[in-house]
């Protein structure tokens, strides 16, 4: 795999994951190099919802069946801003991910 991953959400923007990034989410219990094609999934295919208090943090959760350990879906946590060195391009990445019943 090549770091960083980018990724298209279903509005269109523009999101990257680091190398890591999915290390921090692989300390979630549950986390696995195997669950990362189901998490860019989330991404690509779920809608999103912002996380209050943060008008610029929005969580993607899809369901699986098969997660290990009685798992139902995904959540991927997403923070969107702008390149600072230039106001007209995203600067959209992971935060973490995990597993949730």
């Amino acid at each position: 795999m090549t770091w960083p991953v980018y990724v298209a959400d279903r509005y269109g923007h523009m999101i990257y994951m680091t190398a890591e990034r999915w290390r921090h989410a692989k300390r979630h219990r549950g986390m696995n190099d195997e669950i990362l094609p189901k998490v860019l999934s989330t991404l690509r295919e779920s809608r999103r919802r912002q996380e209050e208090p943060f008008s610029d943090v929005f969580r993607y959760e899809k369901p699986f069946r098969g997660l290990p350990l009685g798992y139902k879906k995904i959540i991927v946590v997403v923070k969107f801003e702008f390149d600072p060195s230039n106001v007209y391009h995203e600067n959209n990445f992971v935060m973490t991910a995990y597993l949730h019943y």
